[in-house]
């Protein structure tokens, strides 16, 4: 598999995460402060870390190659700032949700729900700027053949998780 595919899949790995994020969460049952689904904390602190592992490691590989790839290509150096920004705003949220899961008493999920609905619209257009604008653009300067030597390489490392 290349480099670029192995990416995506991760990213629909980051994807279903959230989306169980939300689902844990379920429908509210109630407006604002008084949304009193019952919340299965220790359940969703679990989840969230398993998504915080999952986005760490997605962001180790983009540290570890992409970052120098857009460097090395002489690609847009924007890209890499903005690539930066989508990681420090997905740990921010997450840390977040993390301290108010903890915080929550498990009936009142209002703040859990709000931070989780921010923390997807962020995941959701970090993956996408990078599908829509770093992808492509290494697609058109890069061999397929390092493509995929790339994709062996980040998978051997285990560097893709």
């Amino acid at each position: 598999m290349n480099f670029i595919d192995l990416l995506l899949e991760k990213h629909e790995c980051l994807r279903t995460s959230i989306r169980g994020l939300n689902a844990m969460l379920g429908e509210a049952s109630g407006v604002g402060w008084d949304d009193r689904r019952p919340l299965d904390r220790e359940g969703f602190s679990r989840a969230v870390a398993e998504f915080y592992d999952a986005f760490k490691a997605h962001e180790a590989v983009e540290d570890e190659y992409l970052s120098g790839l857009i460097s090395r290509l002489g690609i847009d150096s924007t890209l890499n700032g903005a690539i930066a920004d989508g990681h420090r705003s997905l740990e921010t949220l997450t840390r977040l949700c993390s301290a108010i899961t903890g915080d929550c008493d498990g009936d009142h999920v209002y703040g859990v729900r709000l931070i989780v609905i921010h923390l997807s619209a962020a995941l959701e257009r970090h993956l996408s700027f990078e599908e829509r604008e770093v992808f492509p653009r290494l697609r058109e300067r890069l061999p397929a053949g390092l493509l995929r030597e790339l994709g062996r390489s980040a998978g051997a490392k285990g560097a893709v998780v």
